[in-house]
């Protein structure tokens, strides 16, 4: 039982993000993480996949092995393409099994089709220089915003069972509550808007009567 324990919490700490550099573990990649592996430092090799596709499949030991020989140099990830889809688009894949190498700003598309250990091993290494590279933004604030986003609809069905369940509150009363909360957000929001604009606007107006008392003054009699 320890050993089964040892080894979840292994695969959960395998996924989250890590700061002692690639560990010889294939990374499971997404939206939500995907730029704060890019963003470490070290290259990342990745490989899109789909759940259909034999020859992804058929990658599967391999690319375990791959991850094991770049321990300590690259981490090395997959990607599900049909549950990332936003993710699919960035790095403009056209099919399955797309593998590339991100490595300081840069994106290499593997374009061989030799998916022998030593091949993936040697693009990763040094070979992805003979393939066309270009510019690939990444920014971690943006995987930070989609799991925030992501994280929407397990916050709310939590809030729905506490009022449901602990505070017996109907769904009726629930809807409610909740249509109720962005209301008074904009009425307060409104209200603080209107009092700024309020003071701007009597300042201006005193400070046209004020001077326009002043010149009055300063006006000299035609007498």
């Amino acid at each position: 039982s320890s050993s089964s324990s040892s080894s979840s919490s292994s695969s959960v700490n395998h996924h989250e993000y890590d700061a002692h550099g690639p560990d010889g573990e294939v990374v499971d990649l997404g939206e939500v993480n995907f730029d704060e592996y890019v963003g470490k430092g070290a290259p990342v090799l990745v490989k899109v996949y789909a759940e259909w596709c034999k020859h992804c499949r058929a990658m599967t030991t391999t690319w375990n092995e791959v991850a094991r020989e770049l321990e300590g140099e690259v981490y090395v990830g997959k990607i599900d393409g049909p549950k990332n889809r936003l993710l699919v688009k960035r790095i403009g894949v056209k099919g399955y099994p797309t593998i590339a190498l991100f490595k300081q700003g840069k994106l290499y598309e593997y374009e061989s089709s030799d998916r022998s250990f030593e091949a993936l091993v040697a693009f990763a290494r040094k070979d992805h220089r003979k393939f066309k590279s270009r510019s690939f933004f990444h920014a971690v604030w943006f995987s930070k915003v989609l799991r925030g986003l992501y994280a929407i609809p397990e916050v709310g069905g939590k809030a729905h069972a506490y009022l449901h369940e602990d505070l017996k509150l109907s769904n009726v009363a629930i809807l409610f509550l909740t249509l109720s909360v962005p209301v008074s957000a904009g009425m307060i929001a409104i209200f603080v808007a209107d009092m700024v604009i309020v003071r701007h606007v009597l300042k201006e107006t005193r400070q046209m009567y004020s001077g326009g008392r002043n010149a009055a003054a300063r006006r000299p009699h035609a007498d």
